[in-house]
């Protein structure tokens, strides 16, 4: 059946090449909003620049407010929060920390030695005093330099301390001086995680263009997509920065989840609604009409894809906390590249007209010619799939069941310093600490508030229990004393622990301390009126945790069935709907099985990625993992079905309508995936466990489903399906194609 087109003259047509000679090609619609913007090319795309620059002129004048972790907080863990952020009076603190590696320092060794680090730091810039020099536990010796600090009590500067380090190690290269302080810290993270993000664009977009060229033959072409994701991701981070600064902050992932997804869907948006309107070009097509029919059709997919994406983002809202302010960012990028692939793409389209094809690749107009044939591999495949769907549905369907049988042993947590890069000399200089000061590392803090003139006695409690508290195992040590804040009202007190937050011992030792311990503690504050007393310090990361799992149940349910719903609406059938549901969800739990193989707690894969097993996986992964990719696999899913449906209402019959639709959408499934892939395989390669643990789990899952799930479990799905697959009751409203 030939395209239904008002003619055109011969210069504006083309002779249909050996890509569209299918006899499936159906009387095809052109989409009123492509044929507009194709119309108002020029307005349309000077609204978009406007756009952009604006959305960067907010992102660097207002900046993007993020969300403190105790922001997120629940229960007691809350309450403590915000008793821990009253006024101790304590300036920010670096803690200088120098060890013999053949032994304790002593004597007269001990004492010229802290009297040359104390006068080391004297008069440095940002130091407000040095601290008088202490013996450690391990026989290491111990300086506090307090900081200079600012209004809201940050240092001002610490790299005048950090220099004057590096000088004493220097001056002793038989000693190991090493220092540790949430400035120097968080300066040393924020290099590296710039460092990261930094390579992370030098490879991602390098990676995305090869994918691209490959995919269209055509340097211009290739550029266009990557054009399109690069100023998604531009607009939605000015957005991100007005919602974070008028609305409420986001969490401080989100900047790294926009450029994520945004680059991942930006450039497969454009990839699939440019690649059609080359095909129906192809077909002989003029121009606009090519650009109106791939509005229609793979521009109706993208918002079809793209509503499903948000549907599965909004579930982060239901999560709440953290994971709501996450899901903001997440949710605009994802619309506005929408919104850029069907007004912004057939402008550019329009104005670029058959130059989209400049700067061709040599030996590629065959290759692409071919990609959509019934004959190709992929025609192939999906031909014999169709004759035995039963088996091929039970052999892939094992496959990724045996993939996501390891995720039913997966332990989660919000794990502390363990997580960041082992090499960085703070993390280094924490483990002295850790163990010079064992209350200064890991640590239980009880939080108690105070009533007036009680501090005396609300101490002596606590420290009553120090005892009891060292027989517990784990427990390295108490405080000697307890903080008390300037007014008086809110006391802290630390208990050292050996466990980290991503040891599974630790929520057992939090449970054995609260059931134990603390009741013991609130019943002697009994006679204390209005004082209270909560467990924090890495108990805090227990009970976030605990929270995160909690609420993994009710988003899974939200996203399943609003899913379920803009399913039935989009193609009109409940089992379509259903099966759409179920495939998705063999998706997400062989992603779950993979990071488990590789990051719980399997050694195999250390050497291969660069870093130190946990044993653990992020707390928040499974969740974030679950919404992005049950969204996002509904790029190829929606894009395939689509195609299949074409062919079905062109008068193919069921298993042919799934050849062709599968051999059509493969070539740009497979270039769209390879685009995620490729990005989110360079997150794989960051210094941060957590970021390489999202790029692995979402790399693996999109490789997988474009592969098995979508060229095999697909079609063998609906051919099982049949008729079922394309049609539904008649109580059920549908968009019409």
């Amino acid at each position: 059946m030939s395209i239904l087109i008002p003619p055109a003259p011969e210069s504006a047509r083309r002779e249909p090449d050996i890509q569209t000679r299918d006899p499936y090609r159906p009387d095809l619609r052109r989409s009123p909003l492509a044929l507009w913007s194709a119309d108002h090319r020029w307005a349309v795309l000077l609204t978009s620049v406007v756009t952009l620059a604006a959305a960067l002129w907010l992102m660097m004048s207002v900046g993007i407010t993020t969300a403190d972790f105790e922001d997120s907080l629940q229960g007691d863990s809350k309450k403590a929060a915000e008793l821990m952020g009253a006024d101790f009076g304590e300036a920010p603190t670096e803690m200088v920390i120098v060890t013999d590696p053949d032994g304790p320092l002593a004597g007269q060794e001990l004492v010229t030695l802290g009297t040359e680090l104390a006068t080391a730091y004297q008069g440095v810039d940002g130091v407000a005093a040095v601290g008088t020099p202490f013996p450690g536990q391990d026989g290491s010796l111990v300086l506090p330099v307090e900081l200079t600090a600012d209004a809201e009590g940050e240092a001002v500067d610490v790299s005048g301390v950090s220099a004057a380090t590096l000088e004493v190690a220097a001056d002793h290269p038989d000693l190991t001086v090493g220092q540790f302080g949430n400035a120097s810290l968080n300066a040393e993270v924020d290099e590296q995680l710039g460092d990261d993000f930094l390579r992370a664009e030098l490879i991602a977009i390098p990676i995305t263009l090869l994918v691209l060229l490959a995919a269209f033959g055509a340097v211009v072409a290739a550029g266009v997509p990557l054009a399109l994701g690069l100023g998604s991701v531009g607009v939605a981070l000015g957005l991100t920065a007005l919602v974070s600064a008028g609305i409420v902050p986001v969490d401080q992932n989100s900047q790294s989840l926009v450029l994520l997804i945004g680059l991942a869907v930006g450039v497969d948006y454009a990839l699939f609604v440019l690649r059609r309107a080359r095909e129906e070009r192809a077909a002989g097509a003029t121009v606009r009409d090519s650009i109106g029919i791939a509005g229609a059709t793979a521009g109706r997919a993208v918002v079809v894809s793209g509503l499903t994406v948000v549907v599965a983002m909004s579930g982060m809202l239901v999560a709440g906390g953290m994971f709501a302010s996450m899901g903001i960012g997440a949710m605009i990028v994802v619309g506005v590249a929408v919104v850029a692939a069907v007004t912004t793409l057939p402008a550019l389209l329009s104005v670029l007209g058959d130059k989209v094809e400049w700067l061709r690749l040599p030996f590629t107009r065959r290759r692409t010619a071919r990609a959509g044939s019934p004959d190709s591999a992929w025609g192939r495949l999906a031909a014999a799939v169709t004759r035995r769907p039963l088996a091929w549905a039970a052999v892939s369907a094992a496959v990724l069941l045996a993939l996501a049988a390891p995720a039913l042993s997966m332990k989660t947590s919000l794990g502390g310093l363990e997580t960041l890069p082992q090499d960085l000399p703070g993390i280094q200089a924490y483990h002295q600490l850790e163990k010079a000061v064992p209350s200064d590392g890991e640590a239980l803090t009880f939080v108690a508030s105070v009533p007036a003139g009680a501090a005396d006695e609300v101490e002596a409690v606590l420290l009553g229990a120090a005892d009891e508290l060292t027989a517990v195992r784990h427990v390295t040590g108490t405080a000697p004393e307890a903080r008390v804040s300037t007014d008086g009202t809110v006391l802290t007190w630390d208990v050292g622990i050996d466990v980290n937050g991503s040891d599974d011992q630790l929520p057992v030792l939090v449970d054995e301390v609260r059931e134990d311990v603390l009741p013991q503690v609130r019943a002697e504050l009994a006679d204390v009126p209005g004082a209270e007393v909560y467990l924090a310090g890495s108990a805090m990361n227990v009970d976030m945790t605990d929270w995160m799992d909690g609420r993994l149940p009710w988003v899974v349910g939200f996203v399943l069935t609003l899913t379920l719903v803009v399913m039935a609406l989009a193609f009109g059938s409940l089992s379509l709907a259903a099966a759409t549901v179920a495939l998705n969800l063999l998706s997400v739990g062989a992603a779950y099985g993979i990071l488990e193989l590789v990051f719980g707690g399997s050694t195999w894969a250390e050497g291969l990625l660069g870093f130190t097993t946990t044993g653990t996986v992020a707390a928040w992964l499974p969740l974030m993992l679950f919404v992005m990719l049950f969204g996002l696999s509904m790029d190829y899913h929606v894009f395939v079905v689509s195609r299949v449906r074409e062919a079905r209402d062109a008068g193919a019959s069921t298993t042919d309508a799934i050849r062709y639709g599968v051999a059509r959408s493969a070539g740009v499934v497979t270039a769209a995936a390879l685009v995620m892939v490729g990005v989110f395989s360079v997150f794989g390669t960051l210094s941060m466990l957590e970021m390489k643990q999202m790029g692995v789990g979402l790399a693996a899952a999109i490789l997988l489903d474009a592969t098995l799930v979508r060229g095999v479990l697909l079609p063998s799905v609906l051919a099982l399906l049949g008729e079922g697959a394309h049609t539904g009751p008649r109580w059920l409203p549908h968009l019409k194609h």
